[in-house]
């Protein structure tokens, strides 16, 4: 941390714990002001974030885009004035966890939502092909193009679970559906995907 010098502030993306287990450390060592959607992640004097909120921090402008959907609290962070071969002159997104560097976003089985989420990707679209930095992973070169996929995925991904509840019933449960259309996934990771099956039931059966 000392390499990285002063640390004025740290912008917290959503509450999962692999992007907010190591706030107290860090403001301990640092000093610096963090802010977040909620008050749990809060320390010093800065408050909550709130989406269009546009922040002046270590010499860049940084737009807040609430972007809802894996969590409730999700955040993306536009950065406009970035230069250098990274960006292109067109800015970089940070999409944390709504947009990875490989594979595609669960959606939280506690407050996630796969109508909040769809729209976000929509909204993060809309800002053309800036660079992606991902919260995992590796940098994405086309911010339009990634979404255009995750949306066609999960369209995809829509598709099947309609043909699973043909299939097995209105009534099946997300584990029934998984083991239905996820074959072309490693079970390993099942349970993960229950949980964004749970959220296509959930939102297919409010449309």
């Amino acid at each position: 941390i000392a390499a990285l010098g002063k640390i004025p502030l740290v912008l917290i993306s959503h509450k999962h714990d692999d992007h907010t287990g190591g706030i107290d450390k860090l403001v301990g060592l640092t000093g610096a002001v963090v802010r977040s959607v909620g008050s749990g992640f809060l320390r010093g004097l800065g408050g909550p974030l709130t989406d269009g909120e546009v922040i002046d921090a270590a010499g860049l402008r940084i737009k807040v885009m609430a972007t809802p959907g894996h969590t409730a609290d999700s955040l993306s962070f536009i950065v406009d004035d970035v230069r250098g071969e990274r960006s292109d002159g067109k800015g970089v997104v940070l999409t944390a966890d709504t947009v990875l560097g490989r594979g595609t976003t669960v959606i939280d089985n506690e407050d996630g939502s796969l109508q909040d989420y769809l729209e976000s990707l929509r909204r993060l679209q809309g800002l053309g092909n800036r660079m992606v930095l991902p919260g995992h992973g590796p940098d994405l070169a086309d911010l339009s193009a990634v979404t255009a996929m995750y949306l066609a995925h999960r369209e995809e991904r829509l598709d099947q679970v309609r043909g699973a509840l043909r299939e097995l019933g209105d009534d099946a449960s997300a584990r029934q559906v998984v083991e239905h259309v996820y074959t072309d996934v490693d079970q390993k990771l099942w349970d993960a995907a229950e949980k964004s099956v749970q959220a296509q039931l959930e939102y297919l059966r409010a449309i």
